[in-house]
């Protein structure tokens, strides 16, 4: 059979979403002619959505020659290199394509967005720019054609957006990814016509305070099904959740404050913060994780934060400690999708900034199986009272698709630390595979989301 044939058979069983057939017929092409570019480029695309990426970046490496660079291999080494969490090295690959195909509006917004990642904007709004005016519109193929029905994600610049990359990944619908700008004139009849539900990403209500609105009227003028309404967002900003929550039955919430910089130095300089608590936390608007965000114990440490560090603003919460009989902090994360509660993880440390990447659980057997039994059955950890604590944050919120981290006091109540869509939700799970089958199930609630919002099947605070 030639290799034109079964380039031809492969293409077709792709379409029908058949990638072990996919695999095989490609390989028996390089099995034949190991250098040939068609077959090894497809193959790589094969194994990086098979979540293979390492055996992908082991095929695409021969072809890569600086003396003669190939944008197409630059590509799939730079996608390998983000899935697999090696965002530097992604970046690296998605510069040099750029630089070759500098009107690419797809790869542009790529880098801008690890740039963002990787605290490196002071380029990143002006390369969204470019990418906008080459093409403000990046589609996602489905795996299947034609697909199911098509989805419209409508993302912002350096303004803080729900991660979606691994959400949307293999999935049988078509995506267009839509960035969004002040002043652009959209061609709204285009998107209406591209588009059977919305999801709006813009996520951060700190971040993204200059953009919704013009989200807002950019998906009301669409006028299709959406999700994450900007209205909702606007509404959930650190300050605001605590004061929402404070009166929530069986919920802990940690009464966090707002301020401009100037205010807290004011109130720091003329009265000492006397109306400050210590210890208290601190960290810049708009900021997520555990970078800049420190536990002060008086008020000469907060006056030393506030001169290490220039953000415009901050959030001064009250430290709880959280910790339960056995010492060790414990902190879980819940995804709302919809009508369900799924879980996402537990982190177990015993320091109390608790991330799951920086605890010892990789060598912990006994945190992992705990990690593993929550996974399995979270309602044997969360009982009655707190799952009704969880579910009264969902209704008190109403957005489609948000999450949680908690921890549970030893009275039983919710301590709440943050409610927010900005939640990573990932699958580069190689030290805890047990996560697998939790993470997969929150992809398939919300691709299940989309399929019911995109046939009119929803009832919820979208449309």
């Amino acid at each position: 059979m030639s290799i034109e044939t079964l380039l031809q058979q492969a293409a077709s069983h792709e379409q029908e979403g058949r990638l072990d057939v996919v695999e095989t017929l490609l390989r028996q092409i390089l099995c034949a002619a190991p250098t040939h570019r068609e077959a090894t480029l497809k193959l790589a695309e094969i194994l990086i959505r098979a979540h293979r990426c390492d055996e992908a970046i082991g095929l695409l490496k021969p072809l890569d020659d600086d003396a003669h660079p190939d944008s197409a291999v630059l590509r799939r080494l730079g996608i390998a290199h983000a899935f697999t969490g090696r965002e530097r090295l992604a970046l690296g690959y998605f510069e040099k394509v750029l630089a070759l195909e500098p009107d690419d509006a797809q790869v542009s917004q790529l880098v801008a967005s690890l740039r963002q990642a990787l605290d490196v904007e002071d380029e990143s709004a002006a390369t969204f720019r470019r990418a906008l005016e080459a093409n403000h519109l990046v589609r996602v193929p489905a795996t299947v054609s034609p697909p199911d029905y098509r989805v419209l994600l409508v993302f912002a610049p350096c303004a803080g957006n729900t991660p979606f990359s691994y959400l949307i990944r293999d999935a049988r619908f078509e995506c267009t990814v839509l960035s969004a700008l002040t002043d652009f004139d959209y061609d709204i009849e285009s998107l209406r016509d591209s588009a059977d539900v919305v999801v709006n990403l813009v996520c951060d209500a700190d971040l993204g305070r200059a953009i919704l609105g013009t989200v807002e009227t950019l998906v009301e003028r669409i006028g299709k099904p959406l999700l994450n309404p900007p209205r909702l967002i606007r509404q959930t900003g650190r300050a605001a959740v605590s004061g929402r929550l404070a009166s929530t039955p069986g919920c802990l919430v940690p009464q966090t404050r707002f301020f401009l910089r100037e205010a807290l130095r004011q109130t720091l300089d003329e009265g000492g913060g006397a109306d400050l608590r210590y210890p208290l936390l601190v960290r810049p608007a708009g900021t997520h994780g555990g970078d800049d965000f420190e536990r002060m114990e008086d008020r000469d440490q907060l006056v030393a934060f506030l001169a290490a560090h220039d953000q415009s603003s901050y959030y001064v919460i009250p430290f709880i400690d959280y910790r339960s009989a056995d010492g060790y902090f414990r902190k879980y994360r819940f995804i709302y999708v919809g009508d369900e509660i799924l879980p996402y993880h537990l982190a177990i440390d015993d320091k109390w900034k608790v991330h799951h990447a920086t605890t010892p659980m990789v060598a912990s057997r006994w945190m992992q199986d705990e990690e593993q039994a929550f996974l399995a059955d979270p309602w044997r950890v969360f009982g009655a009272s707190q799952r009704a604590a969880l579910q009264s944050i969902k209704d008190e919120f109403g957005l489609d698709y948000f999450g949680i981290d908690c921890s549970l006091m030893p009275d039983g109540a919710v301590a709440v630390f943050e409610v927010n869509a900005s939640m990573l939700v990932h699958d580069r799970n190689e030290p805890f595979p047990y996560k697998n089958e939790a993470v997969s199930r929150i992809k398939q609630a919300f691709q299940a989301l989309l399929e019911r919002t995109a046939r009119g099947e929803r009832r919820g605070p979208g449309r």
